[in-house]
């Protein structure tokens, strides 16, 4: 009998995931003292989400959950470390893809499976977001690093594209973040869904990352794709994962040379010095955001300071102003900008 809905679809994975015996997600239980399976389940506004140890004996109607408590999750979601043997026993349970983003992460994570993957005979697809609010050289990038790995490539994208969405709907916020999942869960979960196969994906969340990461676990079952989701390298720190990129010899992500995070620019994580930086590298691109601010009639901006709006052209005239004052300075006659 199939079942529906998330919870279904979840115990289903439990059952699976707890069947396949992975060693890196074996604990002891803190409620009934057995052995078992340590797994997550999504919980909406929950950033730890609530664990279980899954129990399974063999046989179907053996399977047995204990729900832990909020301390004795804490005390035992550290214990969990999926290890290479682990990965690959994941291969089995559906086609791999791994999300690539652009970042250094997920490039780890992509040469990573390439390897597993070729080891084990098996072909892993890279799936990424053109989420249209990020950089032409992040896409340039994504496509010469897999044809450099030999990866397959899967790109998706939104119908319509950021900045008409945030002329209609308004400008993305900490609180409302609608762009993550318009432009960048959708497009993904209606390629997945439309696979008729299970599929795996494998993505770079680290717990180093923050502190709410650090809360995850390393395998879970993804809410909108509905299907089980690895993180190879999540307990790997920052210089392991500089390390792994240097020995590998993968290509940089155009971020380090830009000096900003180029992947999305929707603006909810976004501080004045990241528009300046924008404003110097893509002017058109802080052209559009600007475009967006004017479509709100001054209700949003883009930028906040000590709780006031602060509207993008403010930063295009300062800085040419400060470039008309520098022209003077040099004593270079009259008064003129500077390129």
């Amino acid at each position: 009998m199939t079942r529906r809905g998330y919870d279904g679809a979840w115990r289903t994975m439990a059952e699976e995931v707890a069947r396949a015996a992975l060693p890196g997600l074996r604990v002891c239980c803190p409620t009934c003292k057995r052995e078992g399976t340590l797994l997550p389940k999504w919980k909406p506004g929950l950033a730890a989400k609530p664990l279980f140890v899954v129990h399974a004996n063999g046989c179907r109607d053996a399977l047995e959950m204990c729900s832990l408590s909020e301390d004795q999750a804490s005390l035992i979601r550290s214990e969990v470390r999926l290890t290479a043997r682990d990965v690959r026993k994941t291969l089995r349970m559906g086609r791999p893809f791994v999300l690539f983003s652009g970042g250094q992460d997920s490039l780890c994570v992509l040469e990573y499976m390439r390897n597993l993957c070729e080891k084990a005979g098996v072909t892993v697809t890279a799936l990424h977001a053109d989420t249209t609010a990020g950089f032409p050289e992040v896409e340039r990038y994504v496509k010469r690093v897999c044809r450099k790995l030999g990866v397959p490539l899967v790109t998706v994208s939104p119908p319509e594209n950021f900045f008409d969405l945030a002329k209609k709907w308004g400008i993305p916020g900490v609180r409302a973040r609608w762009c993550c999942k318009t432009l960048k869960v959708a497009p993904m979960r209606r390629f997945l869904r439309g696979l008729d196969e299970p599929v795996v994906i494998y993505d770079g969340i680290r717990a180093a990352e923050s502190s709410a990461r650090a809360k995850y676990t390393p395998l879970w079952f993804h809410p909108s794709f509905r299907c089980v989701s690895v993180s190879p390298i999540f307990t790997w720190s920052d210089s392991q994962v500089e390390r792994y990129v240097a020995r590998h010899d993968l290509p940089r992500s155009p971020a380090h040379k830009l000096g900003c995070s180029a992947e999305c620019w929707c603006g909810a994580y976004k501080a004045r010095g990241d528009f300046e930086r924008l404003l110097d590298i893509h002017p058109e691109i802080f052209n559009e955001l600007v475009a967006v601010e004017e479509a709100q009639g001054g209700r949003f901006t883009f930028m906040y300071e000590n709780g006031h709006k602060v509207a993008l052209e403010s930063l295009r005239k300062g800085k040419q102003q400060g470039h008309l004052v520098q022209g003077v300075r040099a004593g270079n006659g009259e008064p003129r900008y500077e390129p």
